[in-house]
């Protein structure tokens, strides 16, 4: 069980931003960071404090679903959503029509996609974290749309124009 990839389900992105269910800080913060890039047992490395108990939790909750192979949630995993892959950068098939003003092309799956899965690597650990934070809480297309061009001006701002100009070929923005 621990070293399949899991990724967060539809019910646990809504406890991410609603916060219902009596998880402790160390089963929250797993919820939040977990996706399909590393095996669970990885994750658990990685969150201070986090244990199998409240892996296990999390996914008796739904929170979290298994992944096959493909990356793509098993069928018996409740309500998943798409999980974060590892790649740098989504796919060009991935793209949606262009929204106006200068808007990432991407849909709503790979943009949330790409965003919690770059945060981390592009801004350091701690701001990365925070900008995963504004990514969960994002509710729509047009809210990752922002966050995508706010990812462009913070990577701009730490690493510089090549590494910005990077980041906007990777949403898709000309």
């Amino acid at each position: 069980m621990l070293d399949l990839l899991y990724s967060k389900t539809d019910a646990g992105r809504a406890e991410i931003r609603a916060r219902t269910l009596p998880l402790s800080r160390t089963a929250r913060n797993l919820l939040l960071v977990l996706d399909a890039s590393k095996a669970a047992s990885d994750w658990l490395r990685l969150v201070a404090g986090a244990s199998e108990a409240d892996f296990e939790m999390l996914h008796q909750h739904g929170l979290i679903a298994p992944q096959s192979a493909g990356g793509q949630p098993r069928a018996a995993a409740p309500a998943p959503v798409a999980p974060v892959a590892a790649s740098p950068a989504p796919a060009a098939s991935a793209t949606a029509p262009a929204a106006a003003g200068g808007s990432p092309l991407l849909d709503r799956a790979a943009l949330y996609t790409y965003l919690s899965g770059e945060a981390t690597k592009l801004l350091g650990p701690f701001k990365g974290y925070a900008f995963a934070l504004e990514v969960e809480r994002a509710d729509s297309l047009s809210a990752l749309q922002a966050l995508a061009l706010q990812l462009v001006e913070r990577v701009q701002k730490a690493k510089g124009e090549a590494a910005a100009a990077a980041v906007r070929d990777a949403l898709g923005l000309r």
